[in-house]
């Protein structure tokens, strides 16, 4: 059999750097075994080592085809990105009626498999791309081509979807709404969640349509809300502190708000905080026992901040009061954003923070389930998932990511609360 193209081994190994058949085999499985590490170590915690132990082969073996566990992630992810571009240009029509819906559920139940089976790739995406490879970093050409093949589907005549930022923000919305249904956000049926969201992305592409998109609503939620969680190791200093303690120790928080987004969670170190406040180490000490402990102090202020401005949601859902709304959650994000974001890269990594993060995701779902549940009609439980994603990854994605400005991000954001979630138009 021919080698396969496009495979080559690494300099300086042999003088024909071709891969074969079993070249070609050899890197078939440390990629697949790669990807199994990846699930169970985390990013971080994963190392060449381990990647080529569990693939029986050699450290020498494996920089043949990958000059370290960062160049096989990002071959990974360059593999899931070529297979969501591939599943998104099958997509059958996507017309305004009942068998366009259909369509819109079977690429959905295809799409969620495929995030299922690379999902250590998703959930090491950010901190992967922190160290490196601007060129398979951004992945707006992955968005704008899954989302330009939707509209495509739709057919002639959506001059108002045809924007690169809106078909980046569905794919990029539809991602994050799969991974809070996986994590369990709503505890909801696979079946009535893909229906949900079909319906969800029909209205989005083709407005309301009664009796396709548009069904008889659920019950409401229940009365009682959850109440908010206990943050993991979480109580007042034991100390009472003097106003001159106080600002210390706020001077500290606020280094490490500054430091956390330019470094990340896994980089910044004790030494970066202590020179951002211009205090020494006893100083911090003398706080808190080591980074950990300022970051959570950090992100149970940061989550409360966030989840209380859902209350102030407007209660007039024309596009005018949902934009004003975003541009003042953007503003609260950009306020905590530093936080929100080096959180999202540790929630794999510390099981604490992990729980009371789906707890936060809990208390904030059921806050917009009862907004979503206003508009009459359809499943609040599946858009309030769906309006979850929005206001959490979209900020995310235009200040952590970069993928997309703000105006753009805000704009898109309204058109999918507005006609998406609401059934509106205009």
């Amino acid at each position: 059999m021919a080698p396969q193209s496009g495979l080559t081994r690494r300099s300086p190994f042999g003088g024909n750097p071709a891969v074969g058949e079993r070249g070609a085999s050899t890197q078939r499985r440390i990629l697949d075994v790669g990807l199994e590490v990846f699930a169970e170590r985390g990013y971080h915690d994963t190392g060449v080592e381990l990647i080529a132990d569990a693939a029986g082969c050699s450290r020498p073996a494996f920089y043949q085809y990958f000059s370290g566990k960062q160049d096989l992630f990002w071959h990974l992810a360059s593999q899931l990105a070529r297979e969501m571009g591939e599943l998104a240009e099958r997509i059958d029509p996507v017309t305004p009626d009942e068998e366009g819906l259909a369509s819109v559920r079977r690429w959905l139940d295809a799409f969620i498999d495929l995030c299922g089976r690379y999902d250590p790739v998703l959930a090491g995406y950010q901190a992967a791309a922190r160290e490196g490879r601007p060129e398979l970093r951004d992945t707006r050409a992955i968005g704008n081509r899954v989302g330009a093949a939707l509209v495509r589907a739709a057919g002639p005549g959506h001059p108002e979807l045809d924007r690169p930022a809106l078909t980046n923000t569905i794919v990029a919305v539809v991602m994050r709404s799969v991974d809070y249904w996986r994590l369990g956000v709503g505890q909801l049926g696979r079946r009535r969640f893909v229906d949900g969201l079909a319906r969800t992305i029909h209205r989005v592409l083709h407005g309301a349509v009664d009796g396709v998109n548009v069904t008889r609503a659920t019950k409401a939620p229940p009365r009682r809300a959850p109440s908010w969680p206990e943050f993991p190791g979480s109580s007042d200093h034991p100390v009472t502190l003097r106003a001159r303690g106080q600002r210390t120790r706020q001077a500290l928080l606020d280094a490490g708000s500054r430091v956390l987004p330019e470094h990340g969670y896994h980089a910044t170190r004790v030494d970066d905080i202590v020179e951002a406040a211009g205090v020494s180490h006893g100083s911090f000490y003398r706080y808190f026992s080591n980074k950990d402990e300022l970051f959570h102090a950090l992100a149970e202020q940061a989550a409360r901040t966030m989840v209380e401005h859902v209350a102030t949601f407007p209660d007039d859902l024309e596009p005018t009061a949902i934009r004003e709304w975003l541009d003042s959650w953007f503003a609260a994000y950009r306020g905590n954003g530093g936080v929100i974001s080096a959180w999202q890269e540790i929630n794999y990594d510390d099981e604490e923070l992990r729980d009371f993060s789906l707890d936060i995701a809990l208390v904030a779902f059921d806050r917009l389930r009862r907004i979503v549940h206003r508009r009459g009609f359809g499943d609040d439980a599946v858009d309030a998932v769906v309006l979850l994603a929005v206001v959490e990854r979209m900020p995310y994605s235009v200040l952590a990511l970069r993928h997309i400005e703000e105006p753009e991000a805000v704009g898109a954001s309204t058109f999918i609360v507005h006609r998406g979630l609401f059934g509106r138009d205009g």
